[in-house]
């Protein structure tokens, strides 16, 4: 069986990190990592690239993931806010980053690649705490969707215990980055659908399929009694 050869954009984050981990743990995987700050413990990563901005960087990160043949990319751009401000910064790292990297990777390689993304609860039913986030999230994963070309994983994973995280109340089912990295890599490895919809455990999507259901106005006063 051929290397998966996996590039990290995000390679520095805490998520990145406990994925390159895995990957140097088991058989089967190269991890490139591409970041804009040196990533931790760089050894993990056959090749890293660091950039000083992922939109006006896109021809160096083509050519960084063509160069190495990478099989597949896994988009860790993430970014709550707080309280649905900076309303800019939240859409661009959520929503605009991750899709014209997609965009122009596809334009200007000649590769079969698998995308990944990494998307959240809060597509399922956007709420008034955090709807910015939610909404473009909800937008990256419809853009996906409605593709024609291309390979991809909507990765739905749920609260993650990392430095992005730290201020916000942790919820129910709250997990590491190295619980979730697992489970991202088993995806990643098994994965034959062109379009796959993925839960990182069984009481994410069960939550998921709760908050669909469950009147917004009574999700936000829940949520507001809790915060």
């Amino acid at each position: 069986m051929h290397k998966k050869k996996i590039c990290l954009i995000g390679a520095s984050s805490d998520l990145g990190l406990e994925v390159a981990k895995i990957c140097e743990l088991q058989k089967g995987f190269q991890i490139f990592g591409i970041s804009r700050n040196k990533p931790r413990n760089k050894s993990l990563y056959k090749e890293t690239l660091v950039i000083s901005d992922y939109e006006s960087d896109k021809e160096i990160i083509a050519s960084f993931v063509s160069n190495n043949n990478v099989t597949d990319i896994v988009l860790l751009n993430g970014f709550i806010g707080e309280n649905n401000k900076p309303v800019e910064k939240i859409v661009e790292i959520n929503l605009s980053i991750p899709l014209s990297l997609i965009n122009f990777i596809e334009k200007n390689t000649n590769m079969n690649i698998t995308y990944t993304i990494i998307s959240s609860l809060a597509v399922s039913r956007p709420r008034a705490k955090n709807y910015v986030y939610g909404l473009s999230k909800y937008i990256l994963e419809e853009s996906i969707r409605n593709r024609d070309v291309g390979k991809y994983i909507i990765f739905r994973s749920g609260f993650i215990r990392t430095k992005m995280t730290a201020t916000h109340r942790e919820p129910p089912f709250a997990k590491n980055p190295e619980e979730v990295a697992a489970k991202l890599i088993k995806t990643i490895a098994n994965n034959k659908k062109r379009v796959a919809v993925v839960y990182s455990s069984l009481p994410i999507l069960l939550l998921f399929k709760v908050f669909k259901v469950i009147p917004l106005s009574l999700l936000n006063a829940i949520e507001k009694r809790l915060i």
